[in-house]
């Protein structure tokens, strides 16, 4: 910095340079600030529509009646719970304006039926519970956490459901037998008719309910093909993929009275 009749003289390339260390921390704070912050709001803001709409039918349901009666839910699963590919918005987004009491979960990607059992002290206290898990089960057979068969599936949830019972001894549980998924051989599609199956059968016995939504899933893929709702062959989108789990779960779920 040099002087002129005494004063400092600010040089043109230190003007030059400040302007740019501006510059540049504007656009940085936009870019990894303010619209990653502006778009999470945006698409957390949405109205999520449930497929065809929220019907009598659907508001028939058991599970729609727990829903509207103010009690807690706290979701479990794995990346299609959590959102992970549809940017944090989970599949049950459709669900929560009609869910009256306090909402919570626990989900990852990735994750299997021992997973969550791993995580139990991080699962959060409900009066409800609605477990989706299995998929992952089912396609990643020779992984770390993954059942050898249908009877070590529903072992590992005969775990899980005893671990809720302690967290929260008079919940009610609901367990969503594994998504739909395509293109991954015949000994996974015979994997997970095994496992839904036996899902079914064992919370017959054990005060849980099971709610099958896959043939609904399946039906609706049957008449308006699979592209529209799912991003991979396993994923669903958002908001239409979401849209037709949401009323898929309630739709299986109706007459469970």
């Amino acid at each position: 910095m040099e002087k002129s009749n005494g004063k400092p003289k600010i040089r043109i390339q230190t003007v030059i340079l400040l302007a740019a260390l501006i510059f540049l921390a504007s656009g940085t704070l936009i870019y990894f600030v303010i619209i990653p912050f502006s778009r999470h709001y945006y698409i957390n803001h949405l109205d999520y529509e449930v497929y065809g709409g929220m019907t009598d039918e659907l508001r028939s349901s058991e599970l729609y009646k727990d829903m509207e009666s103010g009690r807690s839910f706290c979701f479990l699963g794995d990346s299609i719970t959590e959102g992970t590919i549809t940017e944090g918005i989970p599949w049950y987004q459709p669900l929560k304006p009609y869910i009256k009491g306090k909402i919570s979960r626990l989900s990852h990607i990735g994750w299997k039926t021992g997973h969550l059992i791993k995580e139990k002290k991080k699962i959060p206290k409900a009066d409800v519970y609605v477990v989706a898990v299995g998929i992952n089960d089912i396609l990643f057979y020779d992984e770390e956490y993954a059942p050898a068969n249908s009877d070590e599936y529903v072992s590992l949830i005969a775990q899980l459901t005893e671990e809720l019972r302690k967290i929260s001894p008079s919940a009610k549980i609901y367990y969503i037998t594994p998504w739909p998924f395509w293109d991954f051989g015949d000994y996974c599609d015979k994997r997970a008719a095994e496992f839904r199956s036996a899902l079914s059968g064992w919370c017959d016995t054990n005060n849980c309910t099971c709610i099958d939504a896959y043939p609904v899933i399946i039906s609706v893929f049957e008449k308006d093909g699979s592209s529209k709702y799912m991003l991979n062959n396993f994923h669903p989108n958002s908001p239409e993929g979401i849209g037709l789990f949401s009323y898929a779960v309630l739709k299986a779920a109706c007459g469970q009275d």
